[in-house]
C-alpha cells in the first residue's frame, strides 16, 4: 500500500498551534480559531459526534485550532501545544494534560464517551510542538510524519510535530521581568501562581489563550492550606540564656495514668486531617 503523504498538497505548517477547542457550530468558532470541517483523506465531514442524517435535532462537533499568540500588551508567556491524546471518558486524565469537555460556543458536552486531552508548555522551554492536526475518515493508516492521537466515532485524529522557529514567541528581558513581577504581586506571593487554572466564565470572543477553552485542569499543582507556614515552638517554652523558664511548664505529675490522660486530653485531629488530605 502506498504511504499517505499530505505535506505535498498542503503548505507545511511553520508556526505551532497555541490553542484547541471544540464547537457545536462550525460558524461560531471563537475569534482566531479555524474549524476542521473536512476529513483529510476522503473530504467527508469531520463531525466528531456522528448523529444519523435523519436524526431530529442532529448534533455536530468540530475541532478548532488557533495559532495566534496573546496580544503583546498582555505580559503572559506564550504557550504551545506539545502533545494530544484521546482518552475514554471512564479513564483518568493523564498527568500534565487538560481535557476539553465542553464546547466553546454552546457549553454543551464536547464528545460522547471520549475526551480530547492536550498538553501545553511555555514556548521558551521547548523546541518543537504540534503544528498541524488532521482527521482521517476512511483510512486507518497513520500518514508519514504524523502521530496518531486516537479515534473518535471511527475518525482517526492525527497530528504533526514541527520545529518552532527560533524567534517565535520568545520574551524579551524586559517583558520577562514584567511577568515575574506580576506573578509575585498576587494575593499570596509566596504560593505558586495558579492563574492558568480553569476560568469560571468562558469568553468565546476574547483572548485566544487555551485556558479559556479547557476544563479539568489535571496538571495544576496542588497547594495545601499549611504550605509556607513555619512551625515554631512557643517562645515561653524555650529556655533562653540567662533565664530559667522551666518553671512555667505545667505540672503533669498528676497524670500518671495513661488512660486518665487520654480521657482528659483526647483529640481527634479531624480538622487537621481534612486540611492535609
Amino acid at each position: 500500500m502506498t504511504e499517505l503523504e499530505f505535506s505535498a498538497d498542503n503548505a507545511a505548517p511553520v508556526i505551532p498551534i497555541t490553542a484547541i477547542c471544540i464547537v457545536a457550530d462550525k460558524n461560531k468558532a471563537p475569534r482566531g480559531f479555524l474549524p476542521i470541517i473536512k476529513c483529510q483523506d476522503d473530504q467527508t465531514e469531520a463531525d466528531l459526534w456522528r448523529d444519523g442524517f435523519f436524526t431530529i435535532n442532529r448534533q455536530v462537533r468540530y475541532i478548532c485550532t488557533s495559532t495566534e499568540i496573546p496580544d503583546s500588551n498582555i505580559k503572559t508567556p506564550v504557550q504551545v501545544i506539545t502533545n494530544l491524546i484521546i482518552v475514554r471518558e471512564s479513564d483518568p486524565i493523564p498527568h500534565g494534560y487538560v481535557a476539553i469537555d465542553y464546547t466553546a460556543d454552546s457549553r454543551e458536552k464536547s464528545l460522547r464517551k471520549k475526551y480530547v486531552c492536550i498538553r501545553t508548555e511555555p514556548r521558551d522551554r521547548v523546541v518543537d510542538a504540534i503544528g498541524e492536526i488532521i482527521i482521517l475518515g476512511k483510512t486507518k493508516k497513520v500518514p508519514r510524519d504524523y502521530t496518531s492521537a486516537g479515534d473518535i466515532d471511527s475518525l482517526l485524529i492525527c497530528y504533526k510535530v514541527i520545529s518552532i522557529p527560533q524567534t517565535y514567541g520568545i520574551q524579551t528581558s524586559n517583558s520577562t521581568s514584567n511577568i515575574e513581577s506580576q506573578a509575585a504581586g498576587g494575593l499570596y506571593p509566596g504560593l505558586p501562581n495558579l492563574s492558568n487554572s480553569t476560568p469560571a466564565n468562558l469568553d468565546v470572543t476574547g483572548s485566544s489563550s487555551n485556558s479559556a477553552f479547557t476544563m479539568k485542569n489535571a496538571g495544576a499543582p496542588r497547594v495545601k492550606a499549611i504550605d509556607g507556614i513555619d512551625f515554631k515552638v512557643n517562645p515561653m517554652f524555650v529556655n533562653s540564656s540567662g533565664s530559667n523558664n522551666s518553671s512555667q511548664l505545667p505540672d503533669l505529675s498528676q497524670f500518671n495514668d495513661l488512660d486518665r490522660l487520654d480521657d482528659k486530653y483526647n483529640y481527634s485531629y479531624a480538622t487537621e486531617h481534612a486540611v492535609l488530605s
